[in-house]
């Protein structure tokens, strides 16, 4: 019986590292991959059965699932190196549906950091953050107000010199060129939220993620400075489509800065903390140091927030 315990474990765990390599097509895959973190652990614990069975052949088996476990997932974990620069730090926050408290969303900003990329941003949402004196602390913005989940928006300590509306992506996507003091090129900052693979058909989602890897080369060859992609990709870092963005120097701000795995959803389930890191912040041209989440009140994520170097 401990064997068979052991085989599934394995089973379990090198499906879970096999998942990440494939197309996710329908909602089993997808479940997969979002709970590939955690299935991944079958693996060395099978290693552990098989060992104190003295099964060496299968033993083997598990060790190499096991190194395999370790080489996708230990990157996360080690922050790499990067050029020092002007410390800027961004925060990343969906507002539910424009639910989510505004004096809690503008007193973490003003906390946290020096440029606020939402989404789900309601007009009434943003009507109720102005009014809450955001706009004194932050009084550049670029917005896409809409009812529902399509509104997203920029709020900025910096001046935004222009601004982009992509209406391309139904739940939005604004880029702004941001001006900041001792660089020498000014950095584009972009928010987005993608479609969500469920209640929505998985197509759309797979079709916004194609649409963001075609899109990001030609935001990075339109300038010459940093370029800082925040916002809810509805993706892990182990679906294939989202690591399909991290390509001609982009990066995930969480695996530069070690901060090992995020998790920003479901915020709203008092019986258990988030489980899986949907809400990202991409780089290029410079280096994400640390990377934390933040609570929002009245949302379902909570926020993510980086400390972004960007060389001057």
């Amino acid at each position: 019986m401990t064997a068979v315990i052991g085989i599934v474990l394995l089973a379990v765990g090198a499906v879970a590292l096999a998942v990440r390599h494939v197309p996710i097509t329908n909602l089993v895959v997808l479940a997969v991959a979002a709970l590939a973190p955690y299935l991944m652990f079958g693996a060395p614990v099978s290693l552990i059965v098989f060992a104190l069975q003295r099964n060496w052949i299968l033993a083997a088996m598990a060790a190499a699932v096991t190194l395999a476990v370790a080489a996708v997932q230990l990157p996360w974990h080690v922050r790499s190196g990067g050029t020092p620069g002007l410390s800027v730090r961004v925060v990343s926050a969906n507002l539910r549906y424009g639910r989510a408290d505004a004096d809690s969303v503008v007193k973490m900003a003003r906390e946290h950091a020096d440029i606020l990329a939402v989404q789900e941003l309601t007009p009434e949402k943003a009507e109720l953050m102005s009014a809450a004196d955001l706009d004194q602390a932050f009084p550049y913005r670029a917005l896409r107000v809409c009812d529902g989940p399509a509104g997203v928006g920029i709020w900025s300590r910096y001046p935004i010199t222009t601004s982009e509306i992509d209406d391309d992506f139904w739940l939005g996507l604004v880029a702004a060129k941001v001006r900041i003091p001792a660089v020498r090129a000014e950095a584009t900052v972009v928010v987005l939220h993608l479609s969500a693979p469920w209640p929505d058909p998985i197509a759309g989602w797979r079709a916004d993620l194609a649409r963001l890897a075609e899109k990001l080369p030609r935001l990075a060859a339109a300038c010459e400075g940093a370029v800082i992609v925040a916002g809810d990709c509805n993706a892990t870092r182990d679906v294939r489509e989202y690591r399909n963005l991290l390509r001609d120097g982009f990066r995930d701000a969480a695996e530069q800065a070690g901060a090992g795995l995020t998790r920003t959803h479901p915020a709203d389930v008092r019986a258990l903390p988030p489980l899986f890191a949907v809400d990202h912040v991409l780089t290029l041209r410079c280096t994400a140091t640390a990377v934390r989440t933040l609570d929002i009140a009245g949302s379902d994520h909570r926020a993510l927030a980086g400390v972004i170097e960007i060389p001057d």
